[in-house]
């Protein structure tokens, strides 16, 4: 998501005036701004495949998605093979790279392919239900922040797992971290439609600084952070796109300097100039590089991927959905906020198709190997503005499928330099945690940065090796369930809603007691064919006798301790609140649904003192 936020309008949305082409206006009556558009609508016959801001949109969409996969796939390729080090074996990381090109790429073509054309549907049906020809379809792609939260939380820890278990072979080696990513790509995309029947209730019962930690923390340690460091290594390449990034993407208001021409694309083509002029210290000569590029010439034509395989993940789902369940929540009300912001510009789309597409893409792209979940995009106003229709996004998810179905990705990712690529995603990474900090309301910065904080102790577990207990305790299973629901207890503590954060509270305690929070747990359950666990793994806490192998058992135990003192500790505090000894709960957390809320309490308030007053009187 390159391109500058659009925070939702908050203020009811205009309704634009009906157009039924060839119809006389007086006859006809069309359903204006309802969001009701049948599945089945007839498409306008009016409404052109293609436009001219269409052409200028979809360069828009095709970087977008670009600079994520090629940033991805890089922390997958480069990034988590140079991390591993000499603990994996060669041959081990050569099968993966393969499993990457060959089978994870065309899934993700899958997956766009689906989203993409089915938006460009949406927006076909909404102009048939409505009698126009203004529609702009809704942007879909790659979901940033969770691609790389699978590169590096999935994808580097199951290497370290199976890596080391007897009689693995490459090939097994590479499936089985393949098929175990996809299977939870999979039920990730399950939740997203999950959402289109509890969206509305989980909306509002979370603040915003919960729902924006972990993607915010993401962004912030993982796209920022990490690229960052590529300028103390190569600052000759790395110093003209850092400088490019915030006139291109900060400057102005948000909408940069450089006009109608993309930064992204500036960044990267002078980055590569670069690279290819051997201004780079630590690159290869450029015979080597240019061998790199022919060598990507083998996986042309070779698709590795078959469908269903990716059901022998299974035994591995309760690893991999602690890190992916929190960032499926935070997609499906991202994707509420977006549907909510196409109606304040006049494009009423239907509420759950729009959730039910973000999560069928994901599910349907992961049975073809997909590993990266895909979602709405930020943007759908900047689209709206050059008055694009569906031509962008049907384009847009050809173009893909058919690039990464051909195996020409590899050259193009070999052509370009990563360190551009870096800062590209450092943009990406800013402007996420720059929405976030919009989104949430100010009293709750504390408890949002809390959150990232604790992201950013599984950077220095899996970047820096890190292996104090205080580091490991806090980010395990990449910190992300912990990051979600500590933002929510401290964001529930600031505003004394205490029962509230009570719940949250024993939820957590719950989550440490099997495994999947702070579960740091060495200590293995008696059906495990061998005494120990791993990180955040599906387990009893409760485990806790120390073993041969390992004597200092297990933490997740003490930490469900200590949210189980934390809960008393609040329940306490609910007795003096109902006793007025301590302030009330405020009720707004900066939603609409809070407002609401907060209206309804006052309302109430002023009403009982006004009875009050009356009966004082008599």
């Amino acid at each position: 998501m390159l391109f500058r936020s659009e925070k939702p309008h908050r203020h009811a949305s205009f309704v634009p005036t009906a157009r039924a082409q060839g119809l006389q206006e007086a006859k006809v009556t069309m359903p204006i701004g309802d969001g009701k558009v049948p599945f089945l609508q007839p498409m306008n016959k009016e409404y052109p495949w293609f436009r001219k801001g269409d052409a200028e949109s979809l360069p828009m969409l095709f970087l977008d998605n670009l600079s994520t996969l090629t940033g991805v796939v890089g922390a997958m390729t480069m990034g988590i093979p140079g991390i591993w080090g000499a603990a994996i074996p060669d041959d081990f990381k050569a099968a993966y790279v393969k499993m990457v090109y060959e089978k994870v790429c065309p899934g993700i073509g899958f997956s766009l392919l689906f989203g993409n054309v089915w938006y460009g549907w949406m927006a076909r049906k909404l102009a048939g239900y409505e009698g126009r020809t203004d529609v702009t379809a809704i942007p879909y792609g790659i979901n940033t922040p969770v691609g790389f939260a699978v590169a590096f939380g999935i994808f580097l820890p199951l290497g370290f797992k199976f890596g080391f278990e007897p009689g693995m072979t490459a090939d097994d080696f590479a499936n089985k971290i393949w098929c175990a990513a996809a299977m939870g790509c999979f039920v990730s995309g399950l939740l997203e439609m999950a959402g289109a029947v509890t969206g509305n209730f989980v909306r509002r019962n979370l603040s915003k600084a919960a729902i924006y930690a972990p993607i915010a923390s993401v962004g912030f340690v993982w796209l920022a952070l990490g690229p960052l460091s590529k300028l103390g290594k190569e600052p000759i390449i790395a110093i003209l796109p850092l400088g490019m990034i915030f006139l291109g993407f900060f400057a102005n208001g948000g909408r940069g300097v450089y006009g109608k021409v993309p930064a992204a694309i500036l960044i990267i083509v002078i980055g590569t100039i670069f690279k290819w002029a051997g201004f780079g210290k630590y690159n290869p000569d450029g015979d080597i590089m240019w061998k790199t590029v022919e060598d990507s010439g083998d996986y042309i034509g070779k698709i590795g991927t078959v469908p269903f395989v990716i059901l022998q993940g299974l035994p591995d789902i309760g690893i991999i959905m602690p890190i992916l369940a929190p960032f499926a929540l935070q997609s499906f009300i991202e994707t509420m906020e977006l549907v909510e912001a196409a109606c304040a510009v006049g494009d009423h789309y239907p509420m759950m198709e729009a959730m039910l597409v973000d999560g069928m893409g994901t599910s349907f792209g992961a049975l073809w190997g997909s590993v990266l979940p895909t979602t709405a995009y930020i943007g759908h106003t900047r689209h709206k503005k050059v008055n694009a229709g569906c031509g962008y996004s049907i384009a847009n998810g050809c173009i893909y499928f058919v690039m990464t179905l051909s195996g020409l990705f590899p050259a193009i990712f070999a052509l370009v330099d990563d360190v551009s690529i870096g800062f590209v995603l450092m943009a990406v990474g800013l402007l996420i945690s720059q929405q976030a900090f919009e989104y949430t309301v100010p009293r709750h910065y504390p408890a949002l940065c809390v959150g990232i904080m604790i992201v950013i102790f599984d950077y220095c577990r899996l970047d820096s090796g890190d292996s104090r207990v205080e580091i490991i305790n806090l980010s395990a299973g990449g910190g992300i369930l912990a990051s979600f629901l500590v933002a929510q207890i401290l964001s529930d503590l600031i505003d004394v809603r205490l029962e509230r954060a009570l719940v949250y509270t024993v939820v957590s305690c719950f989550f440490c007691v099997i495994g999947i929070m702070h579960g740091n747990n060495p200590v293995g359950p008696e059906w495990l064919t061998e005494d120990k666990n791993d990180l955040a793994e599906l387990t009893l806490a409760i485990n806790v006798a120390p073993s041969a192998a390992n004597a200092t058992g297990n933490e997740g135990f003490r930490f469900a301790i200590a949210y189980g003192m934390l809960a008393v500790f609040i329940a306490i505090h609910i007795g003096l609140q109902k006793a007025n000894l301590i302030p009330q709960a405020t009720m707004t957390d900066g939603s609409p649904e809070g407002e609401k809320m907060a209206g309804q309490a006052e309302g109430k308030q002023v009403e009982e003192i006004g009875r009050a007053s009356c009966r004082e009187r008599v």
